[in-house]
């Protein structure tokens, strides 16, 4: 049995977002970057989408706020 780690490694959420990090600090390619972390480069891929649509529903979320309703004795015609 080999000795090199498996390319089949299951990661959860937190270790994919290290992965990103790790590799938008680098100056690789997404190819070569997964080259050399035993990643497969379609897996990678799925990651960084998951992780960006996730980050961009986080920032709409936080944009968007409740107002009160405001109750008058005006009525709206």
């Amino acid at each position: 049995m080999s000795n090199t780690a498996s390319t089949n490694t299951r990661r959860g959420r937190a270790a994919w977002g290290q992965l990103m990090a790790q590799y938008e600090a680098s100056d690789l390619s997404q190819s070569l970057f997964c080259e050399q972390h035993r990643l497969a480069y379609s897996t990678f891929g799925y990651w960084r989408k998951q992780l960006r649509q996730s980050a961009n529903h986080e920032k709409q979320s936080a944009s968007l706020i409740e107002l009160p309703m405001l109750h008058s004795s005006m009525s709206v015609r």
